[in-house]
């Protein structure tokens, strides 16, 4: 049995998010991440940032010294947000590539979808 997974289009809330985006929000998710992992700073660390939407945290470990970032998500539309906000804010700034990860993301789905 073969079930087609219908999903939500996050990406079109994110792009949405991007014309709003700045320093305030910024510096709200590097606390949170700061918070949420009980360090300071990402110095010496990687940061793997799945489901990553409008790539907010991967900037905001970016930002915080994070040496390499992977960041993805299965939504077409979420992953032009995060390089969007790759583009804007971290040019130098090497991610993975978004796309071969994906293709990971999508076989699992269809994995689960026949599951049930």
């Amino acid at each position: 049995m073969n079930k087609t997974i219908k999903k939500f289009s996050f990406g079109k809330n994110w792009e949405s998010f991007l014309g709003t985006l700045n320093e305030d929000r910024i510096k709200e998710a590097e606390h949170s991440l700061q918070s949420m992992l009980h360090l300071d700073t990402l110095k010496g660390k990687s940061f793997l940032d799945i489901g990553s939407g409008s790539g907010l945290f991967s900037l905001a470990a970016a930002r915080l010294g994070a040496d390499k970032i992977l960041s993805f998500d299965y939504d077409d539309q979420s992953v032009a947000c995060t390089r969007e906000l790759k583009q804007r804010f971290f040019k130098n700034l090497q991610l993975g590539q978004l796309n071969k990860v994906r293709l990971l993301i999508k076989n699992i789905f269809k994995i689960l979808a026949n599951m049930m």
